[in-house]
């Protein structure tokens, strides 16, 4: 098969007709559902070669604070053996770069030492594709959440003095401060221009007769920026008419319902057993469309964790919780568990938080660093916690549920409660299956390939 067809869904990745339709009739469009699969598959592995054979060119990708351009069309570059070789090492060394472990560290009594980059950790890529009529598309995938605990510290600030979460708005300006520096060097040429930024295309796209269609993805927390990037650049003049957005498995990102805000020309897809879509704030952007999951679904997409007792058991709990409050006060609890078991057991269970590795498991191996990441672990949840409620939680009932947590994670064995607590979140949580010749669909594909018939709006 052509390298310019879907890694997921096997479309043809330079059949962009769906965007001649009208989005903005209300529901959503299954091809362009298949199309944002794939492009949000894309922010993660960073593989350019079947998006070039499919007509994509002048790719930047945004790794951390680094931003990483020059991919584009070997045949249509002046040196193409030198380009190829760019194409090979562009992605490459943003791959490296995301994956770096060495934010973790030990540092007086404490692990994980943030520097001052910790809040520069957005991962998006951007291309351009010619359309009929010397008109183009530029494709925007904003990425999720990493593996590396720095990459969570935007998920926890709650915080929103601009009404909105302010940890995902702080990643959403770290992209538009990029717009200058991405750039469409081959496209210009084609032109006739001396440049084209990403700047530029969004001033044409606030007029009527502009020559770019933007069309945004987004998993997890790149369906978090997805939604404020498009909310800030509408609202900054660009034409709803010019942009379309599909998002998986979105938090929420508005701390207040505004008027309109289900209006954006924004789709998202959720699952019902996905907790990540009911934490963040309290709003979504654009119109939410969940599937609801049932046990053919979960035996298909789970990978045999359907079966597992305890899985299902803190399934059951999850399935509750009703928001970021629920979560958040699940996860002090938790907290204060740990705090109150044997320091072998607390130990065993951060390390599975830390990534479950040797190096963690060393970092672990002394009592104070247990203890001293007990205690930051408590008071960012507290923090966080307060910050988007404007409350501190209640004491009551957390230490009754601390109570209950501790007695049934050191049943099951609090490494093992902990192992399968994230397992919880991460599994209904998946968009894809990076290994094509596992069996079934990751939750997100199915709903694209095969549910697509059976999304509900949530109103």
């Amino acid at each position: 098969m052509s390298t310019g067809f879907g890694r997921y869904t096997q479309i043809d990745l330079g059949d962009l007709r769906f965007l001649e339709e009208d989005h903005h009739r209300g529901g959503l469009n299954r091809e362009a559902a298949r199309f944002a699969l794939e492009l949000a598959g894309f922010s993660y592995d960073f593989e350019v070669d079947r998006w070039l054979e499919a007509g994509w060119t002048d790719i930047s990708i945004q790794a951390d604070e680094k931003l990483l351009g020059g991919v584009a069309a070997p045949e249509l570059a002046n040196r193409p053996l030198y380009q190829r070789v760019v194409n090979e090492w562009i992605p490459l060394a943003a791959r490296r770069h995301i994956s770096s472990s060495h934010l973790i560290r030990q540092a007086k009594g404490r692990i994980w030492k943030p520097d001052e980059k910790t809040h520069q950790t957005g991962k998006a890529v951007a291309m351009i594709h010619p359309l009929a009529g010397g008109r183009f598309v530029v494709a925007i995938g904003f990425m999720g959440t990493g593996k590396r605990p720095v990459d969570w510290t935007s998920n926890f600030r709650f915080d929103h003095p601009e009404g909105f979460h302010q940890g995902f708005l702080t990643l959403t300006k770290q992209f538009e401060e990029n717009a200058d520096r991405i750039t469409f060097e081959q496209t210009a040429s084609q032109l006739g221009l001396d440049e084209l930024s990403l700047a530029d295309i969004l001033q044409e796209a606030t007029r009527e007769d502009s020559r770019f269609t933007l069309f945004g993805a987004g998993h997890s927390q790149g369906a978090a920026i997805l939604q404020l990037w498009m909310y800030r650049q509408i609202e900054a003049g660009l034409q709803p008419r010019h942009v379309l957005g599909y998002g998986f498995a979105p938090p929420s990102v508005a701390a207040a319902s505004r008027g309109g805000l289900r209006d954006y020309p924004l789709y998202h897809f959720s699952n019902s057993d996905d907790i990540i879509t009911r934490v963040g704030l309290y709003h979504h952007i654009g119109r939410n469309y969940v599937y609801r999951a049932n046990d053919a679904f979960r035996s298909f997409c789970y990978q045999g964790w359907n079966t597992d007792v305890l899985f299902n058991d803190l399934l059951h709990i999850s399935r509750r919780f009703g928001g970021t409050q629920d979560v958040m006060r699940f996860m002090i609890a938790y907290v204060d568990a740990l705090q109150n078991m044997p320091r072998e057991d607390a130990r065993d269970a951060l390390s599975v938080f830390l990534g479950g590795g040797l190096k963690e498991r060393m970092l672990l191996n002394k009592e104070e660093p247990v203890d001293g990441l007990l205690r930051m672990l408590r008071r960012m949840m507290h923090r966080s916690y307060e910050t988007a409620m404007g409350i501190g939680p209640n004491d009551e009932l957390v230490r009754a549920l601390s109570t209950t947590l501790r007695e049934t994670a050191l049943e099951a064995g609090a490494e093992n409660y902990t192992r399968t607590m994230l397992q919880v979140m991460s599994v209904p949580h998946r968009l894809v299956f990076r290994d094509t010749d596992i069996p079934g669909l990751a939750p997100y594909s199915f709903m694209v390939i095969r549910g697509f018939g059976e999304m509900r709006e949530d109103l």
